[in-house]
C-alpha cells in the first residue's frame, strides 16, 4: 500500500505538473489563433470596405464631368452594382434644385431576390422619409466628407441591414452638390467574415461605436439587438460589450445559451492607402471561441490519463497483493505447522521447498529445526521413561528398606519387651540380695549386690531408650503414611 501510494503522488504530481504546462500552452495556442483570426477577419473586413471605396472614389471621378446629365447619373449608379459584387445598393442623390427642371433627383439600385433569383431594380425611394431627411445624405452634406454609416438606424426599412459607404460629391463651387452612397448587406459582410472561424464552434463579431452589430455571428438579427441590450441579461456579455465598445485589446469569459466561451477582441484597424479617408470608425472586431473548442482536446485527454493512470494503480496494486500473497503463502503455512508443533505435533510434516529465497531458506531451517527438536524430544522420551523406571525400582527399594526398618523398629520393641520383666526382676532380685547381704553376709555380697544392680539399671535405661527410640521412630512413620 505505501508503495502504491508512492507511486500514486509521484505520478499525480508529473501529471499536474504536466497538464499544467499543456494547458497554459493550449490557452496560448488559442491566443495566438483568436489573434491571428482577429487580424484576418480585420483584414477581410477592411479589404471590403477598401474595395467598395474604391469603387465609390472611381465611380466619383468618372460621374464628374456628367453630373449635368441625370441619365449619366443613373447609369453610373447602375453600373456601381455591376463592378462591385460586395455591393448590395447603391444611391446618388443630388440636393433639391440642382437640376433646373427637377426639384429633387435620387437614383437608387439594390439588389433583390426574385424567384430564387437576383436581380438589380431601381427604386424611387429609401425608407419612409425624403431622402433629404435621412442620414445618409445629411451627415456627409454637413461634414463635407466621406463616411461609413448605418443608414437603417431609424428608418423604417423593409431591407435587409446594410452599412453604407456615403461620399459627398463636389460641384464646381467646391461646394458639396450631392452624395453618393454605397450600400454592403451585413449579411454578406457576416457570411465571408465567419467562413473564416478558426474552430467549429466560433464566430467572428464586429461592433460599432454604440455597441451594434456590424458583423452579426450568426448573420441574422444585425441592427435589431445590441451588445448592451443583451448585456441586461447577462452580467458576462456586459462585460465584454463595455471592454470592446471601450476600444480594449484582451480577452473575457463569458457564457451565452448554456455555453461557455472566451471572446478575444481587438480595435478595427483600417490599413493606411494613400488618398482614403482615414476617419475613425470606433469600431471593434471579436472572436467568440467555445471552451470546448480550446479545451475539449485537453478535458479528453485528461480524462482519458486519469483513467489510464487510475486503471494502472488498479493493476499495480492487484499485482503487488498477488505478488505479495503468493510470496507469504509459504509463511502463512509455516506458522500454522509451527503452531502445531507447539501444541505437541513434533512430527508435522514441513513439505520440502526447491526456492534458493530467504523464505526457502527459513523453511529449510524449519525442517531442520524439526527434526532436532524430534530428536531430542525422543532423547527427552527416553531419558523420562529410564528415570521413571529407577524411580519406581528406588521407590521399591524404598519400600523394602522401610519394611526391613519396621521388622527391624518391631523386632527390637518385641525384644525390649521381652527384656523389661527380666529386667525388673533382676532388679528385684538384687534389691533382695542387698538386702540380705547387707545382715548375713557382710559388705562383699552388699558390694557385688549393688554392682549387679547399677548394671541392671544400666540396662533397663538402655532398654527404656531402645523402647522410646522405636515407639518414636513407628509415631513418625505413622505420621508419614498418613501424610
Amino acid at each position: 500500500m505505501l508503495a502504491v501510494l508512492s507511486m500514486a503522488t509521484l505520478l499525480f504530481a508529473a501529471l499536474l505538473v504536466m497538464f499544467f504546462y499543456s494547458k497554459k500552452s493550449m490557452r496560448e495556442d488559442a491566443l495566438n489563433r483568436a489573434s491571428q483570426t482577429l487580424d484576418g477577419a480585420n483584414v477581410r473586413i477592411d479589404n471590403i470596405l477598401l474595395s467598395v471605396e474604391e469603387t465609390t472614389g472611381n465611380i466619383f471621378y468618372l460621374l464628374q464631368p456628367h453630373l449635368k446629365n441625370p441619365d449619366s447619373v443613373v447609369a453610373y449608379s447602375r453600373k456601381v452594382m455591376d463592378v462591385n459584387p460586395y455591393v448590395t445598393g447603391c444611391a446618388i442623390a443630388m440636393k433639391p434644385g440642382f437640376y433646373a427642371d427637377r426639384p429633387d433627383f435620387m437614383a437608387y439600385f439594390h439588389r433583390e431576390e426574385r424567384d430564387g433569383q437576383t436581380l438589380v431594380v431601381r427604386s424611387d425611394s429609401f425608407g419612409d422619409r425624403h431622402y433629404t431627411e435621412q442620414a445618409w445624405f445629411t451627415k456627409p452634406m454637413a461634414a463635407f466628407s466621406p463616411m461609413w454609416l448605418n443608414p437603417t438606424v431609424g428608418e423604417n426599412v423593409d431591407i435587409e441591414p446594410i452599412i453604407s459607404f456615403c461620399l459627398p460629391i463636389v460641384g464646381d463651387d467646391e461646394q458639396p452638390q450631392g452624395v453618393i452612397c454605397v450600400d454592403v448587406s451585413l449579411s454578406l459582410l457576416s457570411d465571408i467574415i465567419n467562413n473564416t472561424k478558426p474552430s467549429p464552434n466560433s464566430y467572428c463579431a464586429l461592433l460599432d461605436r454604440n455597441g451594434s452589430f456590424v458583423v452579426h455571428p450568426l448573420g441574422k438579427q444585425l441592427m435589431t439587438v445590441s451588445v448592451p441590450d443583451m448585456g441586461k441579461m447577462n452580467e458576462s456579455v456586459k462585460k465584454v460589450a463595455d471592454a470592446m465598445m471601450s476600444g480594449e485589446t484582451g480577452y473575457l469569459p463569458f457564457s451565452i445559451n448554456g455555453r461557455d466561451y472566451y471572446v478575444f477582441y481587438q480595435p478595427f484597424e483600417r490599413a493606411f492607402v494613400p488618398n482614403r479617408s482615414m476617419e475613425r470608425l470606433n469600431w471593434s472586431v471579436g472572436v467568440a471561441m467555445s471552451k470546448e473548442d480550446i479545451f475539449g482536446d485537453y478535458n479528453h485527454l485528461f480524462n482519458y490519463v486519469l483513467v489510464i493512470a487510475f486503471g494502472g494503480l488498479l493493476l499495480m496494486f492487484v499485482l503487488s497483493w498477488m505478488i505479495i500473497y503468493l510470496r507469504l503463502e509459504p509463511l502463512k503455512m509455516l506458522t500454522d505447522k509451527i503452531e502445531r508443533i507447539a501444541q505437541g505435533h513434533y512430527y508435522e510434516a514441513i513439505p520440502d521447498t526447491k526456492k534458493k529465497d530467504e523464505i526457502g531458506s527459513l523453511q529449510r531451517n524449519f525442517q531442520r529445526m524439526q527434526l532436532s527438536l524430534a530428536l531430542n524430544m525422543a532423547e527427552l522420551r527416553q531419558l523420562t521413561t529410564t528415570a521413571n523406571k529407577h524411580g519406581e525400582d528406588l521407590k521399591q527399594a524404598y519400600k523394602e528398606a522401610k519394611k526391613g526398618e519396621n521388622l527391624r523398629t518391631v523386632f527390637m520393641h518385641n525384644m525390649t519387651n521381652q527384656m523389661v520383666a527380666p529386667a525388673i526382676a533382676i532388679d528385684d532380685d538384687v534389691t533382695a540380695l542387698h538386702k540380705i547381704g547387707d545382715k548375713k553376709h557382710g559388705p562383699d555380697v552388699a558390694m557385688l549386690a549393688e554392682r549387679i544392680e547399677q548394671k541392671g539399671e544400666a540396662i533397663t535405661k538402655l532398654l527404656n531408650n531402645l523402647l522410646n527410640q522405636s515407639e518414636e521412630e513407628m509415631r513418625k512413620e505413622v505420621e508419614h503414611e498418613k501424610d
